[in-house]
């Protein structure tokens, strides 16, 4: 949190945010909401000044310091440029493991927790019926908290886990063996010992005999390395895990460190939460006295640790050594201990000096000013004529509103090109700006340069254009501006509408309301994570649909606000507008508006709408739209032709308001 001009922090994840395990069987048996279970990575990331990129490790080169990442299949899955480090510190987690053949329409793996907690619904759904039976694989600490916490969860389910040792055999657990053995007793929950062979349709078969009734299978047996590592030639240990020296560093490569489930540590210890945090303490510190060249003491792990139960029902065991006791104050204890160390990772407001301003299409000048300079009408984009066919020229530029310069690129090319689309044209030639983030390392200016590059020739081979070449600058704030050609047989003016025209998205609005609850504190990562698919969705096909079904004006939703672009649809008219009752919105907006959170742009773009946004049902219409939908006017017979070929396509149309006249 104390950012140095001559470092570059990158922080790379599946998902802006990751779940705490201590509070997951408390999350379960409905003690804390899903906020409360949530690391904001992102958010922490940007408040420090770093980069945070959505992919996962795919592949590393300790040789040559490169790592390779994928993202998301939700944003392309696209294997990203290498990213070079100086040091690098890898905590990935483990895979599941396939302990046993499956054949069992209901079987979840505990691990990933995220992959765990996307399933839940099913889960919850296969443990809905008056008599089901749930089979938890694994005694181990996490197997016993999750039985006990879905006994609260379904108080009416059979519960059976089934343990390979007896709770004796557990160096962690022995010590409270007989009071666990206890309190699954109460909570109806049957211990069974015997290894499971496999999982046919409605049952487990042990290798002991005998078999076990189960509707839904959850698995927390040990993990094994993940793919990337079994890839890898880095050096790893018997098990396969990773092998670390006692610093921490990965053998052979001082400069790569890791911990958690990744590892395997010297002497060999199991694979606990809290080695993982341990261990990240330590790092947190070695990595600093590695920059600064300082020596530090080698990492010490605990031979015994605090082990804490969660029996899901206000009461919990604590183990440690020679020692247990249960109570409704050891739950308390770990409800305290297990807060305080969320609280540790709260991300505060972004703006150091109390006051942010939205960046993205945000960032714009407002429609006022534009207006004074170009006059009360202009279009989304030039339009030229030339052998019989329209050329369409526009030009189009977004500061950072995500640090990821890759990412940037790609919502820079699609935000330009919107303006292509929005006049039913086809989008061909690109010319890029590109500014990077004025550096004391050159080297770390070409590194960003890399990346906006990369994901703009990504992003224009995705919507089939072609970059002709461009500029590029180093600023005190990056940005990324594309100049961009097409031709449209006959453009579709942002005028034309009549009164009786429905006016229809075609997809929900909010962005900068989004991004400003976000650098708030008040809007989680995960509501970007949203967001991201949606923006970066092509509207080729919303435009070519929106032409196919007569519409008589479009524009696109950006800057100006939904009620801005409005009024210039109906500029030098007489029309007017009677809105709708609802607009559709991203996740996220509603918890921000109702916090109070605006775009800086909101104001201006109030002005600028005039009565056109006076009777709307939210001052979300003033919010500035990054990447945002188109807006048509349609005739009402031809409204439900129109939202339903949407749909089909992928778009979430609605109808946001009519075109009335004065009289009418």
């Amino acid at each position: 949190m104390q950012p140095d001009p001559a470092l570059r922090l990158v922080v790379i994840a599946p998902e802006s945010h990751a779940p705490y395990s201590g509070m997951l069987p408390g999350f379960l048996a409905g003690h804390y909401s899903q906020d409360e279970l949530f690391l904001d990575v992102a958010a922490l990331t940007e408040q420090a000044g770093g980069w945070f990129i959505r992919g996962s490790l795919c592949g590393i080169d300790a040789k040559t310091c490169q790592i390779w990442v994928r993202r998301p299949e939700a944003l392309g899955g696209e294997v990203l440029p290498p990213i070079t480090y100086d040091f690098a510190s890898l905590n990935t987690g483990a895979s599941p493991r396939d302990a046993f053949p499956n054949s069992h329409p209901h079987l979840y793996y505990v691990k990933p927790l995220t992959h765990l907690l996307a399933q839940l619904p099913a889960i919850d759904q296969a443990l809905s019926g008056d008599a089901t039976r749930l089979a938890i694989v694994g005694g181990g600490a996490a197997g016993i908290e999750l039985a006990m916490a879905f006994r609260v969860r379904h108080p009416n389910a059979e519960i059976t886990l089934i343990s390979k040792h007896s709770l004796r055999a557990d160096p962690a657990l022995k010590a409270g063996a007989r009071r666990i053995q206890a309190a699954l007793k109460v909570r109806r929950i049957m211990w069974r010992e015997g290894t499971v062979v496999d999982a046919l349709e409605h049952e487990l078969q042990l290798a002991e005999g005998g078999e076990v009734a189960c509707d839904c299978v959850l698995v927390s047996t040990p993990v094994a390395p993940p793919d990337w590592l079994v890839r890898s030639d880095l050096p790893k240990a018997a098990s396969g895990f990773l092998a670390v020296d006692p610093w921490l560093s990965v053998r052979g490569y001082p400069n790569l460190l890791a911990a958690g489930d990744l590892v395997e540590l010297t002497p060999q210890r199991a694979r606990a939460g809290v080695m993982a945090v341990r261990a990240g303490q330590y790092l947190a510190k070695r990595l600093p006295a590695l920059l600064g060249q300082t020596p530090d003491r080698p990492f010490r792990p605990q031979a015994r640790w605090l082990t804490l139960l969660n029996c899901g029902d206000g009461r919990a065991i604590l183990v440690k050594g020679w020692l247990a006791a249960e109570g409704a104050w050891v739950w308390r204890l770990k409800d305290r201990i297990d807060r305080q160390f969320m609280q540790r990772f709260a991300p505060s407001p972004m703006a150091s000096d109390g006051v942010m301003r939205c960046e993205g299409c945000a960032a714009k000048l407002p429609g006022s000013v534009l207006q004074a300079e170009f006059g009360a009408v202009f279009e989304d984009a030039s339009v030229h004529l030339e052998h019989g066919r329209s050329r369409l020229r526009s030009l189009d530029g977004l500061s950072y509103l995500v640090a990821d310069p890759h990412l940037m690129g790609w919502l820079a090319m699609r935000h330009a090109l919107s303006d292509i689309w929005a006049m039913g044209g086809v989008p061909e030639r690109a010319l890029a700006l590109v500014a990077t983030t004025r550096a004391q390392n050159p080297q770390l200016e070409a590194a960003e340069f890399q990346w906006i590059l990369s994901g703009l020739k990504s992003a224009a081979a995705h919507y089939g254009v072609t970059i002709d070449g461009g500029h590029s600058l180093a600023l005190g704030q990056p940005m990324v501006a594309v100049s961009v050609e097409g031709s449209a047989v006959k453009p579709i003016r942002k005028t034309g509408l009549a009164a009786g025209d429905c006016l229809v998205i075609s997809g929900p609005i909010g962005s900068g309301v989004l991004f400003a609850g976000f650098h708030q504190g008040v809007v989680p990562g995960r509501a970007i994570d949203a967001f991201l698919p949606r923006a970066l969705q092509s509207l080729a096909s919303a435009a070519a649909i929106a032409q196919n079904h007569g519409v008589s004006a479009m524009t696109d939703v950006t800057g100006f606000g939904l009620a801005g672009h409005l009024a210039e649809m109906c500029a030098e008219t007489d029309l007017r507008v009677q809105w709708e009752a609802q607009i559709p919105l991203y996740d996220g907006v509603e918890q921000a508006l109702a916090a109070g959170v605006e775009s800086t742009a909101t104001e201006a773009n109030r002005l600028y709408a005039g009565a056109y946004g006076a009777s709307a049902p939210s001052a979300v219409v003033f919010d500035p739209q990054t990447a945002g939908p188109l807006l048509v006017a349609v005739s009402p017979e031809g409204v439900e032709a129109l939202c339903t070929a949407w749909q089909e396509a992928g778009f979430a149309p609605a109808v946001i308001a009519r075109v009335t006249t004065e009289t009418s």
